[in-house]
């Protein structure tokens, strides 16, 4: 098994409304800092917390599957299609842009956290499709505990959001000196955020793992497992994406 750790410093930043929503850029746009330019579709990935009241103005999108993941507190969506919604803690809302769609953003509480993220289908196909918005409280999401381990499934399987893109996503929470393993396909690419706590990774040797840490790791055979440790004192929490190497249609070139 191959596994790639970037610390936050080897990652880009970004903020918005005057610096009142700040990001942490693990894969970020064009000719900016960024830990990788892509992971297969998974196209750019923003983890971002408002200082204050925060809004981001109407823009386009087009072709893309847009994922905001809530954290914290409590996201407001409106989108040129009539969408008035709100999502909070462990929601997600969903844009999928097919042939175009303008939307903004809001975070109405100091400390709303959220990541945003991209993924690229079969863009000469989903650009002739509607545009489409879709939004999911925390409680539609299953999850499971066992061992200190909570698994949170948020997009692909058994969970509600289905993309065209193939995309697994999950919430991990381990608690403290729990243990978790993950099976990786030697097709397939894993990449996650630590976002709170800090632990190890790894196939026996493990590597320690701080909080901020962006991680990719594949497997080199059939039967590799990520091995996960969470630390003794404050446990790890861990949003991971799952993906295809390759998705079997020519990539956007970024």
């Amino acid at each position: 098994m191959s596994i790639q750790i970037f610390s936050a410093e080897q990652q880009g930043v970004g903020a918005f409304d005057g610096g009142k929503f700040l990001e942490q850029r693990a894969i970020s746009f064009p000719g900016e800092k960024t830990a990788l330019d892509r992971v297969g579709p998974l196209f750019y990935w923003a983890w971002g917390k408002a200082a204050d009241v925060a809004e981001i103005g109407m823009h386009p999108h087009k072709a893309f599957e847009i994922v905001t993941y809530v954290i914290e507190g409590l996201v407001e969506h409106r989108d040129s299609l009539g969408s008035l919604e709100t999502v909070t803690n462990g929601g997600a809302q969903v844009i999928q842009a097919g042939s175009g769609v303008y939307h903004a953003e809001a975070f109405r509480t100091a400390g709303s956290e959220a990541m945003q993220i991209w993924f690229e289908p079969h863009l000469s196909e989903t650009v002739k499709k509607p545009a489409a918005y879709h939004q999911y409280n925390h409680e539609a999401f299953p999850s499971h505990h066992g061992d200190g381990v909570t698994v949170k499934a948020v997009i692909g399987g058994a969970a509600p959001i289905q993309l065209d893109t193939q995309a697994n996503m999950y919430d991990w929470q381990l608690e403290p000196g729990a243990a978790f393993s993950y099976p990786l396909d030697p097709s397939r690419q894993l990449a996650f955020l630590v976002i709170r706590g800090q632990g190890a990774a790894g196939l026996g040797e493990l590597q320690t793992l701080t909080h901020k840490d962006f991680v990719v790791a594949q497997a080199e055979q059939q039967g590799d497992t990520l091995q996960l440790q969470a630390d003794d004192g404050q446990g790890m929490r861990i949003i991971a994406i799952d993906v295809p190497q390759d998705p079997g249609y020519t990539l956007y070139r970024k």
